[in-house]
């Protein structure tokens, strides 16, 4: 059953509507809008030739009106292509009405069009030079003196033929060309506005020489293979000009690893670099920051960086070291649409920022291994700058510190011994085995040992003659075990002063789950580190409290540094906790560069 169409009749608008509506549009629509308007024109028409003649090659230029500039001694921008050309008629018909364009191309036009963003920011207007079938016409389309947008009518002509003189040498049979006047007679159009340039590149590419191909180069992604798009470098008698080839070629350049993963609704693509500056030969050209950038219909609608105001968005999809090493772009499927500015897509009535919120997520989630591995190794050496651990309990060590002898055949003290040396020989072994002879000297030879089973006398001195230790590391090691779920956080080995604490524990694991889901940028490998080290922290001074400066017996002190007294030492949950939560939030607050003091810095501190 057909539906039945409700009849209605169509709306029109006055001149001086669409002149408002125009002159509103210009402070809607960014100042580069135009040249992708332009661009995006002339592919569609030369593509519409290649239709009918595949093995067509079309020529697209950005450059300078030669012939306006040898006459008025003012440079205007120009873009000129090998389409297909309009009649007198079709131009009228195309850009001297609202809608009169729509044709046959490979994208619906959802946007602002070229009439509208070029009049918009070129009042003095746009002149218009078109071949078909070898014949050229001319027409000019402005704003006059009354604000009324339209063609330029002369001897009651709104077109004009052109001699064979004016036909530039890109185009044989058909093509166009199009002069961009800008807002006034004076005005060189191929310099970028100050101050107003455009909202993509954030003014961060403003070189007279190549703002427009690094333009050109970041809004579209992909150039059809069987088309040559070049910019002029706007230096007069050079002739050099730039090859445009997109964005994706551009990160190419600079990036030499790809991966990708498939999100809901979206694919994206991953581009990482080991250096996270960029090469100088990229800079002007090809805009290769960390970024994030969004696809549709082969250009870059959206497009996130830390240059020229912006903030890098990268550590919020969990790439927070790496936000200079990765350029993230995501394709979204299904039936997305463009805002008329072409800044924005909605998909269901949802806007693209709601739907970010929900693919940072899962990015976090389904990032490769590869690049999770990278992240989390860049946390830990960040977090390892800020650690002053060793610091800490270095200049705590008077307060644990044990008078220590190394038994010498050169010492000249009577040692017990229980004060020979008994701290840990190496330092952050981080699980060698301890040096099983410590002494830089030979034991003192036993001269007196028969004297005591002759006679019963203890006569013993030479077996325990010293020689004090100065330099001694008085804290015991801390290695780091995997043993499963438990519910003992570890041990302390008596006979080579080591701790061992078990990663694995319920206490490690609580405490990372809990600090996880607060601090979710923070990688959990580099969480667990961070427990692990201040679990560490607490349990070294236990340790090397009850083991050097308690007057107990063995007995007391075994049960002192018992695996159960070791756990509840470590559950200090209040101090881990607070630790790094100040610790994570400073480091969030250095990647925004918002200056923040940690609270704790005073702790462990020996007031002097």
């Amino acid at each position: 059953m057909t539906k039945q169409i409700t009849e209605v009749t169509q709306m029109t608008g006055s001149a001086e509507g669409l002149s408002l509506l125009i002159d509103s549009w210009r402070n809607q629509i960014s100042q580069d809008q135009q040249y992708r308007e332009f661009t995006q024109n002339s592919i569609e028409s030369i593509k519409r030739v290649q239709k009918k003649n595949p093995e067509y090659k079309g020529v697209i230029k950005w450059g300078i009106d030669e012939r306006y500039f040898k006459k008025h001694k003012v440079k205007k921008l120009c873009i000129i292509d090998n389409g297909e050309g309009m009649t007198p008629q079709e131009m009228l018909l195309n850009i001297n009405s609202l809608g009169g364009s729509t044709r046959n191309n490979e994208h619906y036009n959802h946007g602002c069009g070229a009439k509208i963003a070029g009049l918009a920011h070129n009042r003095e207007g746009l002149i218009y030079r078109s071949w078909k079938n070898g014949q050229g016409y001319v027409a000019k389309f402005m704003r006059n003196e009354m604000g009324r947008y339209g063609a330029v009518k002369v001897n009651n002509r709104n077109t004009h033929p052109l001699p064979t003189i004016e036909k530039p040498s890109e185009i044989d049979q058909h093509g166009c060309m199009v002069t961009l006047l800008g807002d006034s007679p004076e005005q060189n159009t191929t310099e970028p506005v100050k101050g107003n340039y455009g909202t993509l590149l954030k003014n961060s590419r403003n070189s007279k020489n190549e703002w427009l191909s690094a333009y050109l180069n970041t809004k579209f992604y992909n150039v059809p293979n069987n088309i040559k798009i070049s910019c002029s470098r706007f230096t007069k008698g050079t002739g050099v000009t730039n090859i445009i080839k997109g964005h994706e070629y551009g990160l190419g350049l600079d990036f030499n690893k790809q991966d990708e993963v498939q999100l809901t609704k979206t694919k994206v693509k991953i581009f990482y670099r080991e250096k996270a500056s960029r090469e100088d030969s990229n800079k002007v050209m090809y805009l290769t920051n960390g970024q994030l950038a969004i696809v549709n219909q082969d250009e870059v609608i959206k497009l996130e960086f830390s240059s020229g105001g912006g903030v890098n968005p990268l550590p919020a999809w969990g790439l927070q070291c790496l936000k200079k090493n990765v350029a993230l772009v995501l394709i979204p499927e299904g039936q997305f649409k463009q805002n008329i500015e072409r800044t924005d897509l909605t998909h269901e009535g949802m806007s693209i920022n709601e739907q970010l919120n929900l693919w940072k997520t899962e990015f976090r989630e389904a990032m490769p291994q590869w690049l999770k591995d990278i992240e989390a190794k860049k946390q830990l050496e960040q977090m390892e700058k800020d650690n002053d651990t060793e610091t800490r309990l270095k200049n705590l060590s008077s307060l644990f510190k044990k008078e220590r002898f190394f038994n010498s055949e050169r010492g000249d003290v009577d040692i017990k011994e229980d004060e020979k040396r008994k701290a840990s020989s190496k330092k952050d072994n981080m699980g060698d085995e301890p040096d099983s002879l410590p002494n830089p000297d030979h034991d003192p030879k036993d001269e007196f040992g028969k004297i005591d089973a002759v006679f019963g006398v203890e006569v013993d001195k030479s077996k325990y003659r010293g020689k004090k230790i100065n330099i001694i590391n008085e804290y015991p090691e801390v290695l780091k075990t995997n043993e499963g779920p438990s519910a003992i956080i570890g041990s302390f080995e008596k006979s080579n002063y080591t701790i061992e604490i078990n990663v694995e524990s319920n206490l490690v694991v609580e405490l990372t789950d809990y600090l996880h889901k607060k601090f979710n940028k923070i990688m959990k490998p580099v969480i667990v580190d961070e427990v692990f080290k201040l679990i560490g922290l607490s349990l070294k001074q236990q340790v090397a409290h009850v083991h050097n400066r308690m007057d107990a017996t063995e007995e007391e002190i075994d049960n002192a540094l018992s695996p159960l007294s070791l756990t509840a030492c470590a559950a200090n949950k209040d101090f881990i906790v607070d630790r790094l939560k100040s610790k994570f939030s400073n480091k969030d607050a250095r990647i925004n560069n918002w200056p923040v003091k940690n609270k704790f810095d005073e702790f462990l501190t020996v007031p002097e």
